[in-house]
């Protein structure tokens, strides 16, 4: 019999590997050498053994893996390794959103009445625009008094979510005084509770949700929420050492809203499914802005970048990644947050921090957002030395034209079908690359992006332009900056985009309203500045001769050709005196390419204009603005609107302007000189690209080419 043994490869933890490394361990004993072992019942007894063993290896893998943070997968599992660091997984959140309401008491309903008082808990109804009507409540009563003979409640903040109230008994069985939520959809923001003494006495006590462990004692009336292993809420109290216990026949009452998260948002018709204060008619609900701010739970994988960093800040707010840590702790509609001390600012401001959050959905915190957050959270924490200023941000919009070009001969997808891939790449690209602070757009990274979406795209071809929005005062007269912080492109004079949307309402010189965009008019044209290809052309062998017709002299330009395609066009010669001038371009052996001529220009002026029925182009201001390219700052002068036009595409009251930049990398730098209706402090701006594909024109037969409008 022999003694020599071949050794088991345990390292190999697959089924087909054990099985194997089982059969060749027992081909190398005298007593099996023989065997067959794919054709005998032995080979059952391998495969049995085999998958036990895969089984057992692959249990054993599993458990370690959730042992630990960085590698478990159940959410359970990472939920518990979180609680250790006393971090509670965020729950989804109910949109909000601000609403009027005027109510007028007819004849029939009691209209003596100086006083109407908005109940708590009133329910709404918001319908969105696949006609889904979601509940919404207002989380504080009101009161006002009749004004020429209607009640009227301004700027009401109401939440999405239907209000649930549970009750518990505490009893001598429930030892730990832990009660389920049994709702996996509660809003923890939400939730209120208190505790009755009894059945027979309704006195009761407000218990606050747990903070501090410095400011707990045995008589603190706190209580404590955590995630539990059915992803609901699990609430629990204390032991008479960590917060007040209830006693024995207390009756613990629970109120929150059941919400529905994310899908909430972007609601703008509501109207209330409930009387107010006995008055049922002749109530109108308008909107002052539509629903925002809804959020799903916490992914895994946020409870696990953040758990660590929250452990790590011990509840106080120091360091920058303390500020970062809290607040997206405690406030799950923050996106992303950029902090950074008053020595670091521009201009300097000794003693402060200052602090600028991007919220999901990119709408403007309120004031009172604002000072909840500097009081109930930061001020809590932070130096007593230091006080904390709320920035809003300063965006920064991209909007992307260009051209795709595909070879159809290699593939069976349709223009359509290049189109979807297209826009699917760019959206790629703004969720991995923008959307935070101290992002970097890349044109060269989001044609990569485009290119590699499909085998057949041989080559993209982009222009990006920058956008600012900015809050028009319809009461005054005042001036306005943009500021880009990026050196700006000349305009070409035919390029429709660089304009204001939507239409303003101002007075022309004989005192009529009109309702006017804002264009750019080059001025101070002496040379060439730069030729601009409009059309790369097809099957260039050399590179084309360049001319410029126009009425000035002198200018001059070569072309270079990459792949048989017109690559670019670099100047030689400015030239002078040029007020107009068109490229000519001849020569090459190819055919399709064109240019055209941007006239050198450092300061461009604004005028504002209208059509009319005739689409007659009349200037109402000649002189509505400035552009200065090379700081990249946009100025309008004494601008007095009196009303910005509804549309469907920005918030209401805001104007746009949109410009071409010169830089292939656009940064999120400190915003320089000026102080624009948004403020601009160090570092608070962020990119959110805007781009969408809305055409589509075939050219030739290996090229699709689309614009982003």
């Amino acid at each position: 019999m022999s003694t020599e043994k071949s050794a088991l490869r345990i390292t190999e933890l697959d089924f087909l590997s054990i099985k194997e490394n089982l059969k060749n361990y027992l081909r190398s004993q005298n007593e099996f050498s023989d065997f067959d072992f794919d054709g005998s019942g032995m080979s059952i007894l391998l495969e049995i053994l085999a998958l036990n063993t895969h089984y057992m290896a692959y249990y054993t893998n599993m458990v370690g893996n959730e042992m630990f943070l960085d590698t478990a997968q159940v959410r359970d599992s990472i939920v518990s390794h979180a609680k250790l660091m006393n971090y509670v997984p965020g729950s989804s959140q109910g949109s909000l959103a601000k609403v009027n309401i005027k109510v007028t008491p007819s004849n029939v309903e009691d209209n003596t009445s100086t006083y109407l008082t908005l109940n708590k808990y009133t329910r709404f109804l918001g319908k969105d625009k696949g006609g889904i009507n979601y509940p919404f409540v207002n989380l504080y009563s009101n009161t006002v008094s009749k004004t020429d003979g209607t009640f009227n409640f301004s700027n009401v903040a109401i939440k999405q979510g239907e209000v649930i109230t549970l009750q518990f008994l505490v009893d001598p069985t429930n030892d730990t005084r832990r009660f389920e939520i049994p709702s996996a959809n509660v809003d923890t923001e939400t939730i209120v509770i208190s505790v009755q003494e009894s059945s027979s006495n309704t006195d009761t006590t407000i218990y606050n949700l747990y903070e501090d462990i410095t400011e707990a004692n045995s008589n603190s009336s706190i209580y404590f929420i955590e995630e539990n292993e059915k992803q609901t809420y699990t609430l629990y109290f204390g032991d008479d050492v960590i917060g007040k216990r209830p006693k024995d026949g207390n009756i613990v009452i629970c109120t929150y809203l059941d919400n529905t998260g994310s899908i909430s948002n972007n609601i703008s018709k509501f109207v209330v499914s409930q009387d107010i204060g006995g008055f049922k008619d002749n109530v109108i609900v308008s909107s002052v802005s539509g629903s925002y701010g809804g959020i799903d739970k916490e992914t895994i994988e946020q409870v696990r970048f953040r758990a660590p960093y929250y452990y790590s800040t011990q509840n106080r707010a120091v360091t920058k990644n303390d500020y970062e840590t809290l607040i997206l702790k405690n406030y799950n509609n923050i996106d992303a947050v950029s902090v950074w001390g008053g020595e670091e600012n521009d201009p300097v401001v000794y003693g402060k921090v200052f602090v600028s959050l991007k919220t999901k959905g990119n709408y403007q915190l309120t004031n009172l957002e604002k000072e909840e957050i500097k009081t109930d959270l930061i001020q809590k924490r932070n130096v007593l030395t230091v006080t904390p200023e709320i920035i809003d941000p300063d965006y920064v919009y991209l909007i992307v034209k260009g051209n795709v070009y595909y070879n159809s001969q290699i593939t069976s997808l349709t223009d359509g079908d290049i189109k979807q891939l297209a826009i699917a790449a760019i959206q790629d690209y703004v969720g991995n690359e923008l959307n935070t602070f101290d992002s970097v757009f890349r044109k060269s990274k989001l044609q990569s992006y485009i290119e590699n979406s499909e085998k057949s795209i041989t080559g993209t071809d982009l222009t990006i332009l920058v956008q600012k929005r900015i809050l028009i005062d319809t009461l005054r007269t005042r001036n306005y900056t943009l500021n880009f912080d990026i050196p700006l492109v000349k305009s070409l004079g035919t390029d429709t985009f660089v304009h204001s949307f939507p239409e303003i309402t101002v007075f022309d010189s004989a005192g009529i309203a009109r309702n006017v965009f804002v264009e750019e008019t080059p001025v101070i044209n002496t040379g060439i500045d730069s030729i601009k290809v409009l059309n790369s052309g097809i099957n260039y062998e050399t590179a084309p001769t360049v001319t410029i017709i126009g009425d000035g002299s002198g200018a001059k330009a070569v072309a270079e050709v990459v792949g048989g395609r017109l690559s670019k066009i670099t100047i030689t010669n400015p030239g002078e005196n040029y007020s107009s001038a068109i490229v000519e371009l001849n020569g090459g052996g190819g055919s399709g390419a064109s240019a055209s001529a941007v006239l050198q220009s450092r300061l461009g002026i604004l005028r504002s204009y209208y059509f009319t029925t005739s689409r007659e182009k009349i200037i109402v201001n000649s002189n509505f603005g400035s552009v200065d390219y090379d700081a990249g700052k946009i100025t309008f002068n004494s601008l007095r609107a009196t009303d910005v036009l509804e549309n469907d595409y920005y918030p209401k009251g805001y104007l746009t302007y949109a410009i071409p930049v010169k830089e292939e990398n656009i940064h999120t730098i400190r915003n320089r000189s000026g102080v624009p209706i948004i403020p601009n402090y160090y570092n608070s701006n962020f990119i959110a690209l805007l781009g969408l594909v809305t055409n589509l024109i075939r050219s030739f037969y290996l090229k699709v080419i689309w614009k982003i409008n």
